[in-house]
């Protein structure tokens, strides 16, 4: 009987579980970052822009950068480097898959994993946080 009932309480703690996960992920509406202009609060003068499948990176107003955009999911997207315009670490070719995980107002926090030859298995930013410039 006591494992029977052992049984019943993991089985409702996982089904719990499981629904506050789904709500959280359901919460999260990435619809207003499809097209947008971006900055991140600690480099202000870094900035870039998501046009439909385009993204094109500036420092201080001049391009440095133009990707390529792939949504995976509604808050997840990745962006490969086509071409290199300016000084920068990034090359041709390197990836970095972007997952959205928190909107707040008008700023939002993305989880980066950059692939590059460095780094072919993925080298994970945990968290940096973006607002949408005006």
């Amino acid at each position: 009987m006591k494992k029977q009932i052992a049984l019943i309480l993991l089985l409702l703690a996982g089904s719990i579980g499981y629904s506050q996960t789904q709500t959280q992920t359901q919460a999260l509406d990435c619809s207003k970052l499809k097209n947008f202009k971006a900055y991140n609060p600690d480099y202000p003068k870094r900035t870039f822009v998501v046009k439909g499948a385009t993204q094109e990176s500036y420092d201080n107003g001049v391009l440095q950068l133009v990707w390529s955009v792939k949504w995976i999911s509604d808050c997840e997207y990745e962006i490969t480097c086509v071409k290199k315009l300016g000084e920068s670490q990034m090359e041709i070719g390197d990836r970095i898959i972007m997952t959205i995980v928190s909107i707040d107002d008008d700023c939002f926090t993305v989880k980066r994993t950059f692939y590059s030859k460095n780094f072919p298995e993925g080298d994970v930013d945990p968290g940096s946080t973006y607002c949408l410039a005006k």
